[in-house]
């Protein structure tokens, strides 16, 4: 297992367990004993001052601040755990660009599935005209082309173990 620093973001539709993921993954890297930092897209947004906006340019400004702030932990020695929907490709190449070492993680749950659950309401939001510009909702989540590790839901205990392996 190398001890140098890398960004492991995981990217996934909204409500597919991105977060829940990535604590657990956290939870596994420190009872490991690896330094180790849960950067929480949702979290990190809503500590960012001014506010950030959810239209186009803004998204991309914070995707690109997320990766880079994402990689500079990351070349301190870090594993750096990144749970945040990312929806473009682009964002996440970005990411791979900046970082040190990075391992692409899809939370891999239905269109139809994330609706369901709904952890936040964006889902019934839209459907109902309150919201718009949600991903895998009213705007496109483009899938990984090759990520790294394919998690199925939130609670993949396979998964982690392999991105623990990887890392």
């Amino acid at each position: 297992m190398s001890m140098g620093g890398v960004v492991v973001w995981i990217t996934g539709r909204p409500s597919a367990g991105k977060s829940v993921f990535g604590e657990r993954l956290r939870k596994r890297f420190v009872h490991a004993q690896r330094p180790v930092v849960l950067l929480d897209g949702d979290a990190v947004r809503a500590a960012m001052k001014p506010a950030v906006g959810y239209g186009e340019q803004a998204r991309q400004d914070f995707y690109e601040t997320l990766a880079n702030l994402a990689a500079q932990l990351a070349t301190q020695g870090l594993v750096v755990v990144v749970a945040a929907t990312a929806h473009l490709r682009a964002y996440r190449a970005y990411a791979r660009e900046r970082a040190p070492r990075f391992v692409e993680v899809y939370v891999h749950v239905s269109a139809d599935r994330c609706a369901e659950r709904d952890a936040k309401g964006l889902y019934a939001a839209v459907r109902e005209g309150r919201v718009a510009g949600v991903p895998g909702a009213d705007l496109p989540y483009e899938e990984p082309e090759n990520p790294e590790v394919i998690a199925l839901g939130g609670l993949d205990e396979e998964a982690i173990g392999k991105i623990v392996r990887l890392v």
